[in-house]
């Protein structure tokens, strides 16, 4: 069973083979179109401003992600004059958060929203 058996989505492989296939014994015109029907087929997404397999998709973003974490508070220092941590400081004394409580830090970056959080929480059961 191979990576793609999951999916209905055909692979890159698939298509190209497919397109190799046809060019030699059909002519140009039907691999194009047979391409095209393909990648219909594949349930394409967005990815920035090009079209993406869905299966792909998941992948991209962890190398976008992977590639500005190291990096990912310093930019949002320079981009915020360092105000970030102050507001995030603010949240998390809003919350005033309690041990026992459950908190879910929703597409939090680094973790440093969760992190303060359980800081608080640390600091307050001391």
């Amino acid at each position: 069973m191979g990576p793609d058996s999951r999916s209905n989505s055909p692979s890159k492989h698939q298509i190209e083979m497919t397109l190799r296939t046809c060019s030699k014994n059909l002519g140009s015109k039907l691999p194009c179109l047979l391409t095209r029907a393909l990648l219909l087929h594949s349930h394409a997404t967005s990815f920035g401003f090009k079209q993406v397999p869905e299966d792909e998709k998941s992948k991209l973003v962890g190398n976008v992600f992977s590639s500005v974490a190291s990096s990912y508070d310093l930019m949002n220092d320079l981009m915020s004059a360092g105000l970030h941590r102050l507001w995030k400081d603010r949240l998390v004394s809003k919350l005033h958060p309690i041990p026992g409580m459950k908190y879910l830090d929703v597409a939090g970056g680094t973790g440093d929203v969760a992190f303060r959080i359980y800081d608080s929480i640390n600091s307050v059961s001391r």
